[in-house]
């Protein structure tokens, strides 16, 4: 199995940021304020849940620390572009182009079963991000689970990954 020893700084960069940058890239799609924080923190969990993972790279991922630095990454990422280019468009393409980069890295350096427990993670983030609110909605009364932007991004992340489901039990590399 694939660590993260077994990277370079760049690799690991991508393969690290990626499920941070698809969480903004799905909470961003749509919705209010409100359903973004739900969002996001449904994201974080998801990442954090990694860390119960048989794989030694999806447990590297969700370690606090490196968590922090993926934050700061991506928030020091963003800050550098310049107003008008600070779009839900925009973090949605950074995310698409780390996790092109990721697949690369993971293709390249790792087995196929690193790379399919790393997509289905990233798919099950994103799955996960999508339906922690209903996009919509007004005080819980109609809305939908997953909004139209959020179903497109992850349609593209899902034929990035070459068409693979989501599903949570892989995500975190259960065996079963």
């Amino acid at each position: 199995m694939l660590t993260r020893e077994k990277l370079v700084s760049e690799e690991w960069t991508a393969i690290r940021n990626t499920p941070h940058l698809v969480m903004l890239a799905v909470s961003g799609a749509g919705g209010s304020t409100l359903d973004s924080m739900l969002e996001r923190h449904a994201g974080l969990k998801g990442i954090v849940e990694a860390m119960h993972s048989t794989h030694p790279l999806l447990r590297q991922i969700a370690d606090a620390p490196q968590i922090l630095e993926a934050q700061e990454s991506v928030r020091s990422w963003i800050y550098t572009l310049p107003d008008e280019e600070r779009t839900p468009a925009r973090i949605q393409e950074r995310a698409l182009e780390s996790m092109r980069e990721a697949l690369v890295a993971l293709a390249t350096k790792g087995k196929p079963d690193d790379v399919s427990l790393y997509q289905e993670f990233v798919l099950s983030t994103a799955m996960r991000v999508a339906r922690a609110a209903r996009e919509g909605d007004f005080l819980g009364i109609d809305g939908v689970r997953v909004s139209a932007g959020e179903s497109q991004f992850i349609e593209k992340l899902r034929t990035l990954s070459g068409g693979k489901p989501t599903g949570f039990k892989l995500a975190i590399g259960h065996p079963w």
